[in-house]
């Protein structure tokens, strides 16, 4: 457990109003967007999350037999996926946890309501005092974003750690999602996607930002920043010139944004300039 964490913080996470249906008419729509220029798939956004939520408001996330059969939970995932035609070839690392939809399936069909969208911010939360366990949810989640807790008989998910990022005892610029907090490239930007004028969305827009599954439906408030490489996959875009690279601020400071740094792209056109060079 982190020694910042305080386990016995409690808020209402009803507080400022909850929605149970379609259409929602919440005020923001807090996401996270991920550079996967920039992301290498260390999963240490992943073992944040796991760490965080272990204990406090919302945990425990159970690990019933973790050297035995594989039964862990993990809210957050890093999905590895290989694409393109050898000799042109990459791997891209994807980040996956609840994308709190703006049109998310999975509160309506709770009979108990024991699952709703916050009006404040929203952010998708199951209170567990509520939940009867019927898995509903989980079924209409279109990303297999929710998990049941044998232990407790309640379904948990990610909760955009709304335990840390309302925790008045925690520093300001700690009070953002773990798995953000634990990016060391800076890989992970927090951002409301219901604000023009916030510097993530504006990002997403401008880089024309992606978000998995669209037709579903769901309309997922996370996403992702495309690769560009012409290293990468054969129907990739352009890579970024230096003069495209965008600045935007997080909790952390001012994150660069966009650049490729040491990949295969870069260390393939250093040597080819070195050869070049040397002829």
């Amino acid at each position: 457990m982190s020694s910042n964490q305080n386990p016995q913080i409690t808020l209402n996470i009803r507080e400022g109003g909850v929605e149970h249906s379609l259409p929602y008419h919440n005020k923001k729509n807090y996401a996270i967007i991920t550079d996967l220029n920039k992301c290498f798939g260390c999963a240490g956004c992943q073992m944040s999350c796991k760490e965080w939520n272990t204990s406090g408001m919302f945990g425990p996330l159970p690990d019933l037999n973790p050297y035995g059969d594989l039964d862990v939970m993990f809210w957050l995932r890093v999905m590895y996926v290989e694409v393109g035609n050898y000799p042109q070839t990459k791997v891209y690392n994807i980040p996956i946890n609840c994308f709190h939809c703006m049109d998310a399936p999975c509160v309506p069909v709770c009979p108990v309501g024991a699952t709703f969208k916050r009006e404040e911010d929203g952010i998708v939360l199951v209170d567990y005092t509520e939940c009867i366990g019927t898995k509903y949810c989980i079924y209409a989640c279109p990303y297999g974003n929710r998990f049941f807790d044998y232990v407790e008989g309640v379904t948990k998910k990610c909760t955009h750690c709304f335990d840390r990022i309302y925790d008045p005892t925690l520093p300001p610029e700690e009070r953002i999602p773990a798995c953000i907090h634990g990016c060391m490239v800076q890989a992970r930007i927090w951002a409301d996607r219901l604000d023009p004028t916030d510097p993530g969305n504006i990002l997403f827009v401008d880089k024309g930002g992606f978000v998995l599954g669209p037709e579903t439906g769901a309309n997922p408030a996370s996403g992702y920043l495309p690769w560009r490489s012409n290293y990468a996959a054969d129907n990739d875009v352009e890579l970024l010139s230096e003069s495209e690279y965008y600045n935007v601020w997080t909790s952390n400071g001012v994150v660069i944004l966009g650049a490729q740094g040491n990949n295969s792209t870069y260390t393939e056109q250093n040597q080819s300039s070195s050869s070049n060079s040397s002829s």
